[in-house]
């Protein structure tokens, strides 16, 4: 173990595609795309990415209504999953990937799913824009 935090993997899971600024970029220009900010909400509170929706890490997996899935008889139907991308604190934080493995174990679409690993110590390092909600 390493506490209190882990540098997490490159990939959180199989299918999911990791992603950098740029491509984060790209996916809030998307209307059909959401990024999501999966910390808690302490961490949110403090400063988030602008066009960022919050989605505790921790609940995720029971709203997958809210990134187009449906309740079906056993689970979620994600067959009009929309495209997601998740970030955390950074490379160290362990809530998106956290995140990520309960929404494939749900039924959500592991190739609809962007990881951004650089999260909001990347994002700050940048100098780019962040909001407080």
């Amino acid at each position: 173990a390493c506490p209190p935090f882990c540098i997490q993997p490159m990939s959180p899971a199989e299918g999911v595609t990791t992603i950098g600024e740029l491509e984060l970029i790209e996916l809030l220009q998307d209307p059909e795309a959401i990024v999501i900010d999966s910390r808690t909400a302490d961490w949110y509170a403090k400063g988030t990415i602008p066009g960022a929706v919050h989605l505790p890490y921790t609940v995720i997996a029971e709203q997958l209504d809210k990134l187009g899935c449906e309740v079906d008889f056993d689970g979620w139907d994600c067959a009009d999953a929309r495209p997601v991308a998740l970030f955390c604190n950074g490379l160290w934080c362990g809530q998106s990937p956290t995140a990520i493995r309960a929404m494939i174990a749900a039924g959500f679409p592991a190739e609809k799913i962007h990881y951004y690993r650089g999260g909001m110590q990347n994002w700050q390092l940048l100098g780019l824009t962040v909001v407080k909600p």
